[in-house]
Formats: C-alpha cells, sequence, structure tokens
C-alpha cells in the first residue's frame, strides 16, 4: 500500500511539473506576441503624421516652453468653472493636443501626456485612451508608479474586451515586480483558463483560496473553482470541504487524502492596494509640484495652489480619502508630502525607513523620493 501511495504522489509531482512547463510556454509565447504587436502599434502613432504622442517641432526649446506656459495658462481657465458647470473637456483637449503639437519638447510634456488619458476617458473613447497609455510608456518607460498604473489600467481595457492574450500580458507585468495583487491574480487566472490552461488557471485559483481569506478575490476564486469542480473529469484531483486534496486509487473507497498546505497570508491585499495607490498619487502631486517650481520659480505655498493647472484636486487626497500633508522649506527650496496612511493619524515628517506592516504606517515623500514607505511582500 505505501508503493502505492507513493506511486500516485510521483503521478501527482508530474502531472504538477508538466502543467507549470506548458504554463511558461503559454505565458512566454504570449509575452512575445503581445509585444510584437504593441509595438506594431507604437510605429502606427509614430508615423501618423497628425499624432500627437511623437510629434516634432523645430520651434526652439525657449520658445516652447513659452507656448507650454501660455497653454497650461488656458486649460486652468477652461477648468476654473462656476456653481455646478462641468469644463467644456473638448475645449481643454483642443489645448492639450496643440501643446502636443506646439511644445512637445517642453518640461511639462510629461505631466500632460500622463493626463490626456483622463480626458480620454471622461469623454468615452476608450480607444484613445488605450493609446495614451500606451504611447506614455514606451515614452517613460522609467516612470515606475505611472507605468504601473497603466498596465493596470490597460489590463482592465484588455479584460472588459475579453482579449484574454492582453489582459494576461499586463497582469503579469504588474505581478512580476508585486505577486500578492490578488486581483490580477484572479485576472491571470481567468485569462490562463480562456487561454486554454485550464490546469495553471485552477492553480492561482486555489492559491487565492489558499492566501487570500476574507477578499472579494478569495469569494470570486471559490464559485470559478466550483464551476470547474462541476465540469471536470472525476479522475482528476479535487479539493474535499475540508481542503484535502484526493486522488484516486487510495484507501477509503477508492479515496486517498492530502493535505494542502495553506501559506499564512503575510499582508492584506485590501490594504497593499490602497498603499500602491497611495504611493501613485504621492509620486504624481510630487511631480505637479516641481512644475508649478518650474513655472512659478517657487514652491505652493499650499496644496490648493496647484488646482486646476497642475493636478485635479482628487489627486491630493490618498486611498482612504484624506488630504496630503505638505510642508516647505523656503530655505532649500524642498518640500514634504505625506499620507496619514489606513489610520488617519500622522505621526510627523521625520519619520524614515521601509516597513512591512502597514495597518496605520504613513508613506513620506521627500526631494523626488520615498524616505518612509511600504515594502510589499
Amino acid at each position: 500500500m505505501a508503493r502505492k501511495k507513493q506511486l500516485y504522489l510521483s503521478v501527482g509531482i508530474l502531472i504538477c511539473v508538466a502543467c507549470l512547463l506548458g504554463q511558461v510556454e503559454l505565458i512566454t509565447k504570449n509575452k512575445a506576441e503581445q509585444e510584437r504587436k504593441i509595438q506594431e502599434r507604437i510605429e502606427i502613432m509614430k508615423q501618423d503624421p497628425e499624432g500627437l504622442y511623437f510629434a516634432k517641432t523645430e520651434t526652439p526649446r525657449a520658445e516652447q516652453e513659452k507656448i507650454a506656459q501660455v497653454l497650461l495658462k488656458k486649460i486652468q481657465a477652461l477648468y476654473n468653472t462656476k456653481g455646478f458647470d462641468s469644463p467644456d473637456y473638448d475645449r481643454i483637449l483642443e489645448h492639450v493636443r496643440e501643446f502636443f503639437l506646439k511644445a512637445p519638447d517642453a518640461e511639462a510634456v510629461q505631466m500632460v501626456h500622463w493626463n490626456i488619458h483622463t480626458l480620454f476617458l471622461m469623454l468615452g473613447d476608450n480607444e484613445e485612451t488605450e493609446k495614451a497609455l500606451e504611447s506614455y510608456v514606451d515614452k517613460y518607460p522609467e516612470d515606475e508608479f505611472q507605468v504601473d498604473e497603466a498596465y493596470d489600467m490597460l489590463c482592465v481595457f484588455a479584460k472588459d474586451a475579453e482579449d484574454w492574450g492582453r489582459a494576461l500580458y499586463y497582469a503579469d507585468k504588474i505581478l512580476e515586480k508585486n505577486p500578492e495583487r490578488y486581483p490580477l491574480v484572479l485576472t491571470k487566472a481567468r485569462a490562463l483558463i480562456k487561454l486554454g490552461d485550464k490546469a495553471a488557471g485552477k492553480a492561482l485559483l486555489e492559491r487565492i483560496i489558499q492566501e487570500a481569506e476574507g477578499t472579494v478575490q478569495y469569494n470570486l476564486a471559490l464559485m470559478e473553482l466550483d464551476e470547474m469542480t462541476a465540469e471536470k473529469d472525476s479522475k482528476e484531483p479535487t479539493l474535499d470541504p475540508e481542503g484535502k486534496e484526493k486522488l484516486e486509487g487510495g484507501e477509503e473507497g477508492g479515496k486517498q487524502s492530502i493535505p494542502v498546505q495553506r501559506k499564512e497570508r503575510v499582508q492584506d491585499p485590501l490594504l497593499v492596494e490602497k498603499y500602491r495607490k497611495t504611493l501613485n498619487k504621492l509620486n504624481y502631486a510630487g511631480r505637479a509640484i516641481e512644475t508649478y517650481l518650474l513655472y512659478e520659480m517657487k514652491l505652493p505655498g499650499k496644496l490648493a495652489d496647484l488646482v486646476p493647472t497642475f493636478i485635479e484636486e482628487a489627486q491630493l487626497m490618498d486611498a482612504w480619502g484624506n488630504r496630503f500633508h505638505y510642508k516647505v522649506d523656503t530655505q532649500n527650496n524642498t518640500f514634504w508630502l505625506a499620507s496619514s496612511g489606513s489610520d488617519s493619524q500622522f505621526q510627523g515628517f521625520d519619520q524614515k525607513g521601509a516597513y512591512v506592516e502597514l495597518n496605520g504606517q504613513d508613506i513620506i515623500f521627500y526631494k523626488n523620493d520615498f524616505v518612509f514607505q511600504p515594502e510589499f511582500r
């Protein structure tokens, strides 16, 4: 009987190895295919004589900066509406287009490039939103925070369009650095199943169930795994209600029960998501302050001075709805920017280092970098 148990275990290991190899091959091929398609789309944008994101001009840089400042003020005026009136987004978009074409080398062009996708979203133009995001990633790959946010949005677009190859590609781009982003683990599982690798998709669903109990993704993974279990061959391994894997040929009615090991969750994925979002917002707000300094030759006295020309009001609040803390060192022309974290209790700008236990911790940005920040695991 011991030899028989060992045989089943060996077969199970071989099946797992085969599944892993199949998953790697599928992901590798899909990655190559998606990157080829992205480059094709980028080349089309570059060759488009009316394209915005790779526009060129012979206008001197100094003149471009003057043009950019004029256009930014026009955009600010359009955002400054009264009462319940909405900004004229079509007019704003006209000025943004003019910015790209007449001042493509201006200092603020990166900020404008990032923000244009929000305009297209407001106007309901998903196709142009995706172009704006893909071109941003191509031009500014070193901008880690915004690039990750772009990947996240592009993954959502792909999932909504049921383009599972693209969804898998963008989900993996983020999961390479943040493997505990469980919403994206779920997207990857669905993509693998849709693309034909049900075993790999099932393994990811089981991982979510083991690691992310209490989250939305946990409940969705349970539902999808139940659907797969109802459809699969009765000879394949299944999970019984006690979380044990059953293999045919063992004891007790022909079934051998092997406990499934559960890993203890290191960090709450929902809390991680909010801290990641706040990091992105702080980084973006810091860039807006630097742009303000460039044009006004001084740091803003208060964060409200940035709105709406350099940033939108919502971007000055963390993921818990609290406004960022701001402190200026006028003597050294530097600034601090901070979030009070999940407990909304700010502990001061003098905190430094990194932390793994997230709950209640602040985030502090100083001199274009984070000096007190979370470490995701």
